[in-house]
């Protein structure tokens, strides 16, 4: 027919330029609809929102700047409102606020689409909420990883999140897993190639937890100090496999102690990230041609 003829034009073109799958992670709705989103974000730059209290010395309103893609993590939206967020844990252990916002893109593993979520109701009470995961807009989910093996890391066809407690990784490191390894893969994923971390602090003490409120024993405090120390020496692995895939990842926290990446100043990033539609935007001419002026007699 021919109001479909510029449709059928345009995807017989693109299937005849089509490229081999550059990767074989795959993503599913909440209603199971198989979706592949490798490169969706080609060559851009997002930042990744971790939790660290450190998050609260940057001037968060700058994320909302034109160009700039931001990937939270656990309840550090409660804090910066991302474009992208991503978790690994358990989804009550999440405000149920950020589940039910239309406008974050929510990418969880897939064994959590039936969980329930869970709702405050103040004084650290929690009651189950009615929804589920699979409720909630803006939802993809992924399969993860219980492995961790720095070579083959970005080429997985899951995303790895750490190994299980009775697991040894490619380093020799026994357990350990972590959101923000799975974060980094999602957005390798998504082709983002520039990276800026933010609230990346790797300490924790009783006075300095998160950038939110939340409670943390002792114990959980030597365990999130041990699990950093690991983290840090996979990332110091992971730096040639990074290098050679072209992916860059820089931190913005500077009294941070993960060592494995470059530190970069927070107005730098913002700068580089916003590049590209920083530029002011004349909006005559676009519909149509602007009249020409006639000179004066």
């Amino acid at each position: 027919m021919r109001e479909h003829a510029g449709d059928i034009a345009a995807l017989q073109a693109g299937i005849r330029q089509r490229r081999p799958a550059p990767s074989g992670v795959r993503l599913w709705t909440a209603d199971f609809d198989h979706v592949s989103l490798a490169n969706f974000y080609r060559g851009r730059h997002a930042f990744l929102v971790l939790s660290g209290p450190s998050l609260l010395t940057h001037d968060l309103s700058r994320l909302s700047a034109r160009g700039i893609v931001s990937m939270g993590v656990n309840n550090s939206w409660t804090v910066h409102r991302p474009t992208l967020w991503t978790c690994v844990d358990s989804p009550d252990r999440f405000v149920d606020v950020g589940w039910k916002d239309a406008g974050i893109t929510k990418i969880v593993p897939v064994e959590h689409w039936n969980s329930r979520l869970r709702v405050a109701l103040g004084e650290g009470r929690f009651r189950q909420s009615q929804f589920r995961v699979a409720d909630m807009p803006g939802v993809l989910m992924y399969r993860r990883s219980d492995s961790f093996d720095h070579r083959t890391f970005l080429r997985a066809d899951t995303i790895s999140w750490g190994c299980h407690t009775a697991a040894t990784d490619s380093l020799g490191i026994k357990g350990k897993r972590s959101v923000m390894l799975a974060a980094l893969g999602l957005l390798h994923y998504l082709g983002f190639r520039s990276v800026y971390l933010l609230g990346a602090d790797f300490r924790m003490a009783t006075d300095r937890k998160y950038a939110f409120d939340e409670n943390r024993s002792a114990q959980s405090i030597r365990h999130n100090n041990v699990l950093y120390d690991s983290l840090d020496r996979r990332f110091h692995a992971l730096l040639p496999e990074f290098r050679k895939a072209g992916f860059e990842v820089l931190n913005c926290c500077q009294d941070s102690g993960l060592t494995a990446f470059p530190k970069i100043g927070f107005d730098e990033a913002v700068e580089r990230a916003s590049a590209e539609c920083s530029k002011p935007v004349p909006t005559d001419g676009w519909y149509e041609p602007a009249k020409e002026k006639k000179p004066c007699p």
